[in-house]
């Protein structure tokens, strides 16, 4: 066969060996993401009336689009990667009547252009590890105690929300134990914190925010450190921003601390400029003789804080803050109602307010704070609208109530309770001042409220537990919210939580193996062979030191390496398992190992083969080369024999298909460097088979030549053989006389 094209042949074999199973790996349609929109109409024109039925029916990336109207639903939990969205957050709307709101038990959830209101303990809480969801376009009404959002996982997303409170005891939201977090773009007003940032969260950020009318702007505490604060507003609070409990490290700058009453207390060490610039404050009185629109001297915000680079001039974004707790003030009898507001507030002046009911036409109702329906509104539930316009024609958003009107009821003093309601707890109907005594304002009396402050502890629980029942910042020590004290009430009439952090394990399990019963992110359930097991971190420094097994009460060992964690399961002192933090699975162990040794023992195959094609191919042409230079007689010698390719005793082991998606990238970079690697050996060849042609049509001579030498070179060995033959026979002559004598 000809020497070139074997050497072709061989080349093409081996490349074959090799890509082909790249791609048998590699190359696999992939299915089209699901993405089913699921339509939810409380007037029945879409696939579900109901916006849990919707929860309930989905699956995983499918979008529940809800449209406009007045939904009354609560305790809506989604364990699935799902997208909720409103027709528009002025429209649609979520009454969760007192009770908890949005509870996202996924990762990856994302809730927009919805206006939720009279949620209970939380309008949206995000659990521990469901990490990623957005809250976006979204107007939150927070009446009462507890929080509007609140976060407790990482790279949790919320822009462009407006977020107002009308209870001084309520936090806006509220991120704990967490990191990566960002609130941007959003308006939070009316509470008694508007942000809290608490518990060793780090690297979380507020900006391009408004921070305004709280008791607090913003709290960041216990710990908490490296997180950013820049490019607010943060106005009109009793405290504008208060950092403090050793909490280090965290970067304030490029905000406005404008009309506070105290702008800023810092009782920890801090960064209040970024190097360049500070912060704008309405109370320092310094100059800028060079007018680099810095102050000379710093801005004073404790013994150990300041700020070096003070700004002189109030920057003010053009937004203008939506209008606040909105109240009807009449009765719900009254067809005419009545409604007052908290004013907007612009670096500008505020032209004046726009009013609607429902979908009517809105009308122009100058710059005042309450206004009173010169028309007859029909009985039932109806949505009353506002919006601010400045002079120079930005406007607000929409901010919304939700209002009822009923005839049937007689409210003879328009105290908001009915007269029948006043005669039934003994107050007077015809009188405005005298009704009901009414803590929470949820229209159940105190004498006929288990829960006068709305705390979520019984009046019965907290009397038993000496908190005082008429104030939601006062209750039982909870850990977990869950509803039950974390130790027995003094009179023995209620027993305590036997787990406190609800993390799986009992407080006299912890106790015991050494985390902390207060703190449910040192435990980690992982399930091995389908039986639980948990990880636990005994030292208390993010990392997970053993694997507990409840069922036998007994402890192995685990180790992390990098995002994986390896797990000695029986205690043989070998690793049976890894956990991915990463993406949250449990692979046996060395099942991912297995995979690059056999690439790399593949790769090593195809290299050897390549390399014997070269060093063969190399050899025979510098041979050639060698020819037309010499004059004198060179011994030819035989060519070798083709190298035989080594059998592959066994095949290779095939991936399995579940573990396909940890080799992706390492295919994917195998074959472009194999593909580098016959694409240059392919011009190498290319080149070769170039000079052996050149060779052969420049030196025809070369062919006589070595026929010439391969001649005299077997005479040479006929008369070296013939040579060799007599000296034997010789030696055996002599050898046999000897023996004879």
């Amino acid at each position: 066969m000809n020497r070139k094209l074997l050497t072709h042949l061989i080349l093409f074999i081996a490349f074959l060996l090799l890509i082909v199973p790249v791609f048998s790996y590699t190359v696999h349609s992939i299915p089209p993401v699901n993405q089913t929109t699921i339509i939810v109409d409380i007037n029945g024109n879409g696939d579900y009336t109901s916006i849990r039925d919707a929860i309930n029916s989905a699956t995983s990336t499918n979008i529940i689009e809800i449209k406009e109207g007045v939904y009354r639903e609560n305790n809506l939990e989604t364990s699935k990667k799902l997208t909720i969205v409103g027709e528009s957050p002025s429209s649609t709307i979520i009454d969760f009547s007192g009770e908890k709101g949005f509870i996202l038990s996924s990762s990856h959830v994302d809730i927009s252009n919805l206006k939720l209101t009279n949620a209970g303990d939380y309008a949206i809480y995000v659990p521990p590890e469901n990490d990623g969801c957005t809250i976006s376009n979204c107007i939150i009404d927070k009446y009462g105690s507890g929080v509007g959002i609140s976060i407790e996982a990482s790279s949790v997303i919320v822009t462009n929300c407006n977020v107002s409170g009308y209870n001084s005891t309520a936090i806006g939201i509220r991120v704990a134990r967490q990191h990566g977090n960002i609130i941007k773009g959003c308006t939070i007003q009316g509470f008694d914190t508007g942000v809290l940032i608490q518990l060793n969260s780090y690297d979380n950020k507020i900006v391009n925010s408004n921070i305004v009318n709280n008791q607090i702007g913003i709290d960041i505490r216990i710990n908490s450190h490296d997180n950013t604060v820049s490019d607010c507003n943060v106005y009109s609070n009793s405290k504008g921003l208060y950092v403090w409990q050793s909490s280090n490290k965290n970067l304030i700058y490029r905000n406005n601390f404008w009309k506070n009453d105290v702008n800023a207390v810092d009782e920890s060490n801090n960064s209040w400029y970024n190097g360049e610039q500070g912060n704008y404050w309405n109370d320092y009185q310094g100059v800028d003789a060079n007018r680099d629109g810095i102050g000379d001297t710093p801005y004073i915000i404790s013994s150990k804080n300041k700020d070096e680079y003070p700004i002189m001039t109030l920057i003010i974004p053009d937004v203008i803050t939506l209008p606040t707790n909105i109240k009807q003030t009449t009765s719900v009898s009254d067809e005419t109602p009545s409604f007052t507001w908290a004013p907007s507030v612009y670096s500008k002046t505020i032209k004046g307010y726009y009013i609607k009911i429902d979908k009517n036409s809105e009308i122009f109702i100058g710059n005042t704070t309450s206004w009173a329906s010169s028309n007859k509104i029909s009985n039932g539930v109806h949505v009353f609208y506002i919006r601010a316009e400045s002079v120079d024609g930005t406007s607000s958003n929409y901010a919304n109530l939700v209002f009822s009107i009923d005839t049937s009821v007689i409210d003879s003093d328009n105290d908001g309770w009915s007269d029948e309601e006043e005669l039934k707890y003994g107050t007077d109907p015809n009188d405005v001042d005298n009704h009901p005594l009414d803590t929470d304002g949820d229209f159940i009396p105190n004498s006929a409220d288990t829960d006068d402050d709305n705390d979520g502890y019984s009046d019965d629980m907290e009397m038993s537990y000496r908190s005082n029942p008429l104030d939601p910042n006062s209750h039982p020590t909870d850990t977990d919210h869950d509803g039950i004290p974390d130790d027995d009430s003094y009179d023995g009439k209620y027993a305590g939580d036997t787990d406190d952090d609800n993390d799986g394990l009992t407080d006299v399990e912890e106790m015991r193996i050494g985390s902390n019963s207060k703190y449910g992110l040192d435990v980690k359930k992982v399930y091995l062979d389908g039986r639980l097991y948990y990880l636990v971190d005994t030292t208390q420094d993010g990392t997970f030191d053993i694997l507990y097994n409840q069922i036998s009460e007994t402890t192995t060992a685990v180790e992390k390496n990098g995002e994986i964690y390896l797990i000695d399961q029986n205690g043989d002192g070998a690793w049976d398992y890894t956990y991915d933090t990463t993406s949250g699975s449990i692979s046996t162990y060395g099942e991912k190992l297995q995979i690059p040794y056999m690439w790399i023992i593949l790769i090593v195959v195809v290299f050897t083969i390549i390399s014997a094609i070269v060093w063969y191919y190399s050899k025979n042409i510098k041979s050639k080369l060698k020819y037309p230079k010499q004059r004198e007689y060179i011994e030819y010698e035989k060519p070798k024999r083709p190298v035989k390719l080594p059998a592959i005793s066994k095949p290779l082991p095939k991936i399995p298909a579940s573990d396909r998606r940890y080799t992706l990238e390492m295919m994917n970079e195998t074959r472009i460097l194999l593909q580098k690697i016959e694409q240059n050996f392919a011009e190498y060849v290319e080149k070769l088979s170039q000079i052996d042609e050149q060779i052969e049509e420049n030196y025809p001579e070369l062919e006589h030549e070595k026929a010439r030498q391969e001649e005299a070179h077997l005479e040479t060995e006929k008369s070296e053989t013939k040579n060799t033959e007599d000296v034997e026979s010789e030696v055996d002559r002599l050898l046999s006389d000897l023996s004879k004598k």
